[in-house]
């Protein structure tokens, strides 16, 4: 990570390396004050603020690495909001599996006039679509979960949502620049899978549900839950979904709400990981959602009403029935 912090003239150019956890703690504690930065032979690091002075030891910085140079790549242009919603709506569904490294960040790949970003553990897969202006041919890269995060912590202490945050994609690495900001990370060398294969095309089953509601019942069938691998049993009718769960020696929940049948007639049932669902609950912003299946053993896909460009899926669960079981 480089960052470029315009300052007054200096009278000789140099260079020194600092504690990064001394040098951060003193400018929180000197606030918004302006400082003067001194560097004497004995590479001592003189820091004053309006009161208040610093004396630390620095560090000879020929043993440290050379800033690595931006390969010529792809570029594709977001705003920092942009970039925010498509990691938030994406890397809750990273694997962090080591043996499976390819699972372990997020895909960025363009499609003509659309950048997505993917992500999937193998229990369910989140895919966003973002409209970008079209760049020349295709690239396609997994970014790693920490230079994600990263990223996401750097811009999560940006004010201005409309600035503009370039990424370019090379084979080996990735790079995001804004005004006086780059960071650049290697990428994950591996075949991510055909996310397209899992994605259903059509669905017997179609219901649209509201999202509050949902994660509050979600929320309260998860105390049960809990205590049987977080499965939770979905069941659902033209006008109503029943949340119900079990655990024995433990307890039993059974909740209902109301929900609107778009496709289908009569009973469907189908049970989740209820950690999976209340995920992507609590990072989307709808007020209602679309859940779309064939059976109970098929993956669900859960998106927003009017608009396809967004998609998670989920795998179901297989129990061995659904009736209710002694506590």
């Amino acid at each position: 990570i480089q960052q470029v912090i315009p300052i007054d003239e200096i009278d000789t150019e140099g260079s020194i390396l600092v504690r990064a956890k001394t040098i951060s703690s003193i400018v929180q504690k000197l606030q918004n004050q302006d400082i003067c930065v001194d560097v004497n032979d004995k590479k001592q690091v003189l820091i004053k603020g309006e009161n208040a002075d610093f004396d630390i030891v620095g560090l000879d910085t020929n043993d440290y690495p050379v800033f690595p140079e931006i390969e010529a790549g792809s570029q594709i242009k977001l705003t920092v909001g942009q970039l925010k919603e498509c990691i938030r709506l994406t890397g809750f569904s990273v694997s962090f599996d080591q043996t499976k490294q390819f699972l372990n960040g997020i895909l960025i790949k363009n499609d003509g006039e659309f950048v997505h970003f993917v992500a999937t553990d193998g229990y369910r897969l989140t895919k966003k679509v973002q409209p970008i202006e079209p760049i020349a041919g295709n690239v396609s890269v997994i970014v790693p979960h920490k230079a994600i995060n990263e990223i996401n912590r750097i811009l999560s202490m940006v004010d201005d949502l409309d600035k503009e945050v370039s990424i370019n994609l090379s084979a080996n690495q990735v790079a995001f620049q804004m005004d006086h900001f780059l960071m650049v990370s290697r990428v994950i060398q591996g075949q991510f899978p055909d996310y397209n294969q899992v994605i259903p095309k059509e669905s017997a089953c179609q219901f649209t549900v509201p999202r509050l509601a949902l994660m509050d019942a979600c929320e309260r069938a998860s105390i049960i839950a809990s205590d049987s691998n977080n499965i939770v049993r979905f069941i659902f009718n033209d006008s109503q979904l029943t949340l119900s769960a079990v655990a024995p020696g433990h307890g039993e929940f059974k909740e209902e709400l109301g929900i609107t049948c778009l496709k289908g007639a009569g009973e469907s049932k189908i049970a989740f990981n209820v950690r999976l669902v209340m995920d992507v609950l609590k990072n989307v912003d709808a007020d209602t959602l679309k859940f779309s299946f064939n059976n109970e053993l098929s993956p669900c896909r859960i998106e927003y009403i009017n608009s396809d460009d967004y998609i998670y899926i989920i795998m179901p669960i297989r129990t061995a029935n659904f009736q209710d079981q002694p506590a």
